[in-house]
């Protein structure tokens, strides 16, 4: 077999498997084959500005898809909140003593226990029944500031009597003096002038400094 007869069995064998090689066999016993050395490979189809452009663009792309998802979110957060952000704003603006309330709502007086008046004016009152009530919870919270004990918005009369110390002077008047008040206001019952001037005397040292 010549070395031209084993090339080409050569290349038929590859071509069988699929394979197309670009090769040429040349007879060893021949002449050597003219070089053209002026031949330029093939070039392939012109892709280069498609894919440098396509390259440049996709930066882009995903940059403002970025923008648009974040602004879409930071709205969303403001219509979610924004009102709610609002409401609290002007609710601070319009109440400038509640950044000095103490935490956890303590310290804030019960409802009964504020705007009460003054002693005079409780004096002063024709309705010995609402004066009495009056002269209670004024004799109660002038006694519980005076021993320093902060009063909570849920508390009762008797609530706020029991924290009194059992060391404070005049404590069973009163006591007498709320258990009074109690039953002119939620018992229906009536106050003579003689009981409300003996309540009145029992606990003026208690509203010594009350005004």
């Amino acid at each position: 077999m010549t070395p031209s007869e084993t090339g080409e069995d050569y290349l038929r064998a590859i071509r069988l498997r699929g394979i197309n090689p670009e090769v040429t066999f040349y007879s060893p016993s021949g002449p050597a084959p003219e070089l053209d050395t002026r031949q330029q490979p093939e070039k392939p189809a012109d892709q280069t500005s498609t894919s440098s452009g396509e390259t440049s663009l996709e930066p882009r792309w995903i940059f403002a898809l970025l923008a648009v998802t974040l602004l879409a979110l930071i709205l969303f957060l403001f219509i979610r909140f924004g009102a709610g952000m609002s409401i609290t704003f002007k609710g601070d603006a319009k109440n400038p003593d509640s950044q000095r309330k103490s935490p956890k709502g303590l310290g804030e007086a019960p409802v009964w226990a504020e705007r009460l008046g003054s002693l005079d004016e409780i004096l002063r009152m024709r309705d010995r029944r609402q004066a009495l009530v009056l002269l209670a919870r004024k004799a109660l919270t002038s006694t519980v500031a005076a021993n320093g004990v902060l009063m909570q918005r849920s508390w009762t009369a008797r609530d706020a009597l029991r924290h009194i110390p059992e060391k404070q002077g005049h404590l069973d008047s009163l006591r007498a003096l709320v258990l009074s008040s109690e039953r002119v206001q939620f018992g229906g019952r009536d106050v003579s002038e003689d009981e409300f001037r003996a309540h009145v005397d029992s606990c003026k040292p208690l509203l010594a400094g009350a005004s």
